[in-house]
């Protein structure tokens, strides 16, 4: 499989911390501390264009430079507005949702609870392995989304916000070992999902590369994989439940197969219920209920 067929491309963005939580931490911890998520959006290469044209038109009719999520929540620089203007930015929310909820569009991501990781994996991964948290994200979101690709007859390219020069680099070794030398997932723990063999998944992933957010579906990434990451909160998450309305989230792209859908990681007790540090009683009312 190659670039110049149909395929499908994951573009792909990070939530909170990528390392594993030291000894000692503990509840409560902020969301993104309490969570780490690699993913984003899978999309059909010939949608992408359409897409990105449309994201750009949402851009210039609000006069804003780009969609950044952390500006829009918090109503900083050209999103001022959203605090100000309640008519504006109701407005400004509806063309959002517009703009998000497109069949064409679908949501994906691996989210690993940290504590509960640390907990299951410190002593096998030493001190210094502390970013094979950030591996096992990547293998398991890429492995299923290849997946998701290859049900169509499709490959795979993934496209992924640069962060930094050493974060990088793992992000392309991650793919890399993908395609020679298969996931590294505990044989005998993995065998019920029937992960892709080392073979599949040389030929379905056709290539990675690095880009900024000025790419427009980087900053759909962005603004899609913020809910999902936030889920195992258990708080208030409209955006989560649009798309899973519509039919958006991986898990409804599956079919028969369990295993094409977003994975939640070591949610293990006593983390099936968030504790928020600025209401140490915790704020949750559905505990996460999700085997690892």
């Amino acid at each position: 499989m190659n670039d110049e067929q149909p395929h499908f491309v994951f573009f792909m963005d990070d939530f909170g911390t990528r390392t594993m939580c030291k000894p000692g931490e503990a509840l409560p911890m902020e969301a993104h501390i309490f969570s780490f998520g690699l993913g984003g959006i899978i999309v059909q290469s010939d949608a992408v264009d359409e897409l990105s044209t449309k994201t750009n038109d949402f851009c210039t009719r609000w006069d804003v430079p780009e969609l950044h999520g952390n500006k829009i929540r918090s109503g900083k620089g050209k999103f001022g507005f959203l605090k100000t203007d309640p008519e504006r930015r109701d407005s400004f929310f509806a063309d959002l949702e517009n703009l998000i909820i497109d069949e064409r569009i679908v949501a994906h991501a691996c989210v690993i609870c940290r504590p509960g990781y640390r907990d299951r994996y410190y002593e096998k991964h030493a001190e210094g392995s502390r970013w094979q948290m950030s591996k096992t994200a990547f293998d398991i979101a890429v492995e299923r989304a290849a997946k998701y690709a290859r049900r169509s007859g499709c490959g795979l390219s993934i496209a992924y916000e640069r962060c930094g020069e050493k974060e990088d680099r793992l992000i392309e070794s991650y793919f890399k070992s993908l395609r020679e030398k298969g996931t590294a997932f505990d044989r005998d723990n993995s065998a019920k999902h029937q992960p892709l063999t080392q073979a599949e998944l040389q030929e379905s992933l056709i290539s990675i590369w690095p880009d900024g957010k000025s790419n427009p579906m980087l900053q759909l990434a962005d603004l899609v994989l913020h809910p999902l990451g936030h889920k195992p909160t258990g708080l208030k998450n409209r955006a989560y439940d649009r798309m899973s309305e519509a039919g958006q989230l991986m898990d409804a792209r599956g079919e028969d197969d369990k295993t094409i859908a977003v994975k939640y990681s070591c949610y293990d007790e006593p983390y099936q219920t968030w504790e928020n540090p600025r209401n140490t009683k915790g704020t949750r009312e559905d505990p996460l209920r999700r085997s690892a």
